[in-house]
């Protein structure tokens, strides 16, 4: 434990220092793959978050709204001749919450909603992760060998101050949070690997 909290802190809070970069590589062996997995689901939830709040946020008629588009109303099977002769595009979207509520929204709409949209975030995340190591592999070739923990562990623990940064901007922008993380992340990753050992 002790290991992880010191890797994760000079990760995240290491800049142009050698002797802290190589302290940081220590830690990364000496923690385990069991850490890495951890911080990987750290890093995701807070990446997933702004996301999740942006769509839970939304009330039922906003949402399908933005899945379907301006017309909604005219495609909507449910909504009988009374509705659309209203005049009123308040109360028939208060009608609408109110008929997909009581037909469990909650359940049946926004979970696998949610659960989509994680499941999207995790996939991105695992392939851009994935991708960091092997291009930093790639990057080393004619410098001293890491090996995949190492270059998992450097990844994963630089990302923490961009992930936990990018995370309060998604609050204002969501989704375009994720792609200003993982650009400040290629930075950070490739930065600290050019001050590795032998580097």
């Amino acid at each position: 434990m002790n290991d992880y909290l010191r890797a994760v802190t000079l990760g995240a809070f290491t800049w142009r220092n050698e002797e802290r970069i190589a302290l940081l590589l220590d830690h990364i062996r000496r923690t385990g793959g069991r850490w890495l997995v951890l911080h990987f689901l750290l890093l995701l939830i807070c990446l997933n978050f702004p996301v999740t709040f942006a769509i839970a946020k939304l009330s039922p008629f906003e949402l399908f709204n933005r899945l379907y588009g301006e017309d909604f109303l005219l495609t909507t099977p449910w909504i009988d001749g009374a509705l659309l002769e209203s005049q009123a595009r308040g109360d028939v979207a208060e009608i609408f919450n109110m008929f997909m509520l009581e037909n469990h929204y909650g359940r049946n709409v926004l979970l696998p909603l949610l659960g989509i949209a994680f499941i999207l975030i995790l996939v991105i995340q695992a392939v851009f992760y994935l991708s960091a190591s092997f291009f930093l592999r790639i990057s080393r070739m004619n410098l001293a060998p890491l090996s995949f923990q190492d270059r998992m562990g450097l990844v994963l623990y630089s990302s923490t101050l961009p992930v936990l940064l990018s995370s309060l901007f998604g609050l204002f922008l969501p989704t375009v949070h994720i792609i200003v993380c993982y650009f400040a992340i290629i930075l950070f990753v490739f930065q600290r690997s050019s001050l590795c050992p032998d580097g």
